[in-house]
């Protein structure tokens, strides 16, 4: 499961076009023309691991990977809610679709926050 959080293993598959299974779950993903990273500050947000930006034809994908013990708190949902709310600005004409990879615990109003958003969030088991 550690390929959902490095940064390069999720670019590379990003790039092969390749689905993402995660608890029984495959999600089958567009091809992407363009895929960068960014530090979530230049978004408005904080954190030092990079949010993935891949861009679709028909929608914006945002992948945040963490590997961290702490919580993924409610405050932290927030926080990646403004960041997309950024890059859908940047980005008006196409929907942006927000997927959290996290190893530590994930808060029950964090989750319902992201969900209630159209949004995924997946804790990785190490």
């Amino acid at each position: 499961m550690n390929q959902f959080l490095e940064s390069r293993e999720l670019v590379r598959r990003l790039k092969q076009g390749a689905p993402i299974e995660v608890d029984g779950e495959v999600v089958r993903l567009p091809r992407f023309a363009e895929i960068q990273e960014m530090d979530p500050e230049e978004l408005g947000g904080k954190g030092d691991q990079d949010v993935i930006i891949a861009k679709a034809r028909t929608a914006t994908w945002c992948l945040w990977p963490l590997d961290r013990r702490s919580k993924f708190s409610k405050k932290d949902g927030e926080c990646f809610l403004s960041m997309l709310d950024a890059v859908q600005e940047n980005i008006p004409q196409k929907p942006v679709m927000g997927w959290v990879f996290t190893t530590g615990p994930v808060a029950d109003e964090s989750r319902k926050a992201l969900e209630d958003k159209g949004h995924r969030i997946h804790r990785i088991p190490v």
